[in-house]
């Protein structure tokens, strides 16, 4: 049995974690051995252990389910009322950012930052650090008719801002599966230079 399970990294945000775990197939010998020898006698004691064992391998597939919705994405515990189309990773991924943002974390937002092509966080991208405190807030998500590895993200929050986010999915740029924030800036932007002199007409 797969058992899946999330872990915290630096306070900030959480990875599912998936592996065999050998206690959930054991479990039903060891409740067996805790009721003793009653289990021969009373069905009732057989049917506790049953529905212990059932309880244990339920919860390891739901969990086994939740990670493998959210693989590759950071995810977080923050309050946030989410609305639309949105994923448990995409979600999950958006509390990452208002988190980071609300303690103005810049490791955090890097964290959660769309990292192909290497962005860096500045001033720019803690604009909305005030507004994210002010209570909470609302996601509206909404899908990219025209590429599923993108959606759109309008983030109001409690004091009435409207922040037009967007998040993609890192396989569309050559990466390993898994949503970010397209945030920062760019680290290797394009040539930049005096423009091109243009030639004045003949006289």
């Amino acid at each position: 049995m797969a058992l899946c399970y999330q872990t915290e990294f630096s306070g900030v945000f959480h990875y599912a974690v998936c592996g065999w775990h050998p206690d959930v197939t054991k479990m039903p010998t060891r409740v067996a051995r805790l009721a003793g020898s009653d289990l021969r006698h009373s069905p009732a004691a057989w049917a506790a252990v049953i529905l212990v064992a059932g309880a244990g391998l339920t919860w390891a597939g739901q969990a086994a389910w939740g990670a493998f919705q959210t693989w590759g994405t950071p995810t977080c515990s923050w309050p946030l009322q989410v609305r639309g189309t949105a994923s448990p990773a995409q979600s999950g991924l958006v509390r990452c950012y208002l988190r980071a943002l609300a303690s103005r974390d810049t490791g955090g937002l890097m964290a959660v930052a769309a990292e192909i092509p290497p962005v860096r966080i500045t001033s720019a991208d803690l604009k909305y650090s005030v507004d994210v405190r002010a209570g909470l807030a609302t996601a509206s998500f909404t899908p990219n008719p025209g590429d599923t590895t993108s959606a759109f993200v309008v983030i109001t929050y409690a004091d009435g801002t409207r922040e037009n986010a967007s998040i993609m999915n890192m396989v569309a740029m050559g990466g390993p599966s898994g949503w970010r924030m397209i945030i920062g800036t760019d680290l290797s932007p394009g040539p930049s230079g005096p423009p091109p002199a243009v030639a004045s007409p003949s006289s």
